[in-house]
């Protein structure tokens, strides 16, 4: 299970370093000055999906550790999203270009 950890870790990291690559991090949301360009909306998206996702796994963690035969239909129903949302991700993700430092992933 050790294989897990370090994706879940790198989830985390490509979310900081796009906050960090896409400028003034939370600062950003609230301009309106200039439109952004493509490159920076699409690494906005994809942070927005990763951080749908880590929402999801949090779920799905609450719902595997309080499971009854009753909570079977919201379990389903989560895990459903959540790979959804993993393929909305990737679509996302292959538009995205960035360069993430090492230590950053370390």
């Amino acid at each position: 299970m050790d294989s897990t950890a370090p994706n879940f870790s790198s989830a985390a990291a490509v979310a900081a370093a796009a906050a960090a690559a896409s400028g003034n991090g939370l600062q950003g949301g609230a301009g309106g000055d200039r439109p952004e360009d493509p490159s920076k909306q699409n690494l906005a998206q994809v942070t927005g999906s990763i951080q749908k996702t880590l929402g999801l796994l949090h779920q799905l963690n609450l719902n595997v550790s309080s499971f009854s035969s009753a909570s079977q239909l919201p379990l389903l129903q989560r895990l459903n999203a959540l790979v959804a949302e993993l393929d909305t991700m990737q679509k996302l993700a292959d538009g995205c270009n960035i360069q993430v430092p090492m230590e950053v992933v370390k």
